[in-house]
């Protein structure tokens, strides 16, 4: 079993060599990655990945055959904890996206939108600090924390040169 991480062509390479996978690619699933260039958003490490880019992550890259799909066995989000300093900033990096990638894994339904807003009130009620729709509120900011933003295409440059030697 692997788990690749470095970008999403990892999972198909995995497949494509007889391991069963769990596909959890960082540009797709890494939700302490910033969630807008907003420089409201605290720590901004890693590539911009909002909601909407969870929510269009698809496990089982296309072009795979039947065996090599079959070996995508599940899908897994990740968050590093080393930029946050509290609870209440686990909550803001994880949600609401964890529910965007619940809905890729368990059901990707055509009305996501409303059934977010549905939710949102349940985790207000919950006292979770989730991120708000029209963007991170003033004291979520982080001014003192300049993190590592880093654009799409610094890290898709990077991890070709990670896998370039990889067999």
């Amino acid at each position: 079993m692997v788990a690749p991480w470095g970008g999403p062509g990892n999972t198909d390479r995995a497949a494509r060599a007889g391991h069963d996978v769990v596909a959890c690619p960082d540009t797709s699933v890494y939700l302490d990655y910033r969630q807008s260039a907003d420089p409201g958003e605290p720590t901004p490490t890693g590539t911009v990945l909002t909601i909407g880019d969870v929510y269009a992550f698809d496990p089982v890259p296309p072009g795979l055959t039947a065996d090599e799909q079959a070996r995508v066995v599940g899908a897994q989000a990740n968050i590093w904890t080393e930029h946050m300093e509290s609870a209440r900033r686990i909550d803001y990096m994880a949600f609401p996206r964890l529910c965007a990638f619940a809905e890729v894994v368990w059901h990707r339904g055509d009305d996501f939108d409303e059934r977010l807003a549905a939710h949102l009130p349940r985790l207000a009620a919950l006292g979770v600090n989730y991120r708000p729709p029209e963007g991170p509120r003033p004291w979520d900011a982080r001014p003192d924390a300049p993190g590592r933003p880093r654009s799409r295409a610094d890290r898709d440059a990077e991890l070709i040169r990670m896998i370039a030697d990889q067999p």
